[in-house]
């Protein structure tokens, strides 16, 4: 893999009204496919979601690599944009580092980081700054991935 990769943190940015770039790409596919939440249960599954998760798919990943933006964001400290990821058997993303920190939970298959193996339910912190690499396991795999406001308590 072409080592000319690198990651696009641009969706953590603030635009020019100071809204981060991800919840306004949130917020228009959104009001694009009439999609609203209101005070109520919402799930993947909701009408005009597929619409939504297409709008949401992220470009420029490396080959066997795709993530979608969930349209949903998370202000405990500051704002935290969620992704699902996909990554086909043997599939690497080059080593590289985030402007922010980031949580990565396994759902599926498993991901390789240096000798560990992180399988359904394991999870990874990467401090802001941090270099790392992953690779996926022989059966690829699917990851639950919080990029943003999230912090190590220690």
């Amino acid at each position: 893999m072409s080592s000319e990769w690198h990651p696009d943190d641009s969706l953590l940015e603030r635009g020019d009204n100071d809204e981060v770039r991800g919840v306004r790409r949130v917020r228009d596919a959104l009001q694009k496919h009439g999609v609203r939440f209101g005070n109520r249960v919402i799930t993947s599954r909701d009408k005009g979601m597929d619409a939504v998760q297409r709008d949401l798919k992220r470009t420029g990943m490396p080959p066997g690599v795709e993530q979608w933006q969930i349209p949903i964001v998370v202000r405990p400290t500051g704002d935290a944009l969620s992704f699902t990821g996909r990554m086909e058997a043997g599939a690497e993303v080059p080593e590289h580092a985030h402007a922010h920190p980031l949580l990565r939970i396994v759902i599926a298959g498993s991901l390789d980081y240096g000798d560990v193996t992180l399988k359904p339910g394991d999870w990874m912190f990467v401090p802001a700054g941090q270099s790392y690499s992953i690779k996926a396991g022989p059966d690829g795999c699917s990851t639950f991935y919080h990029h943003g406001s999230c912090r190590l308590m220690v």
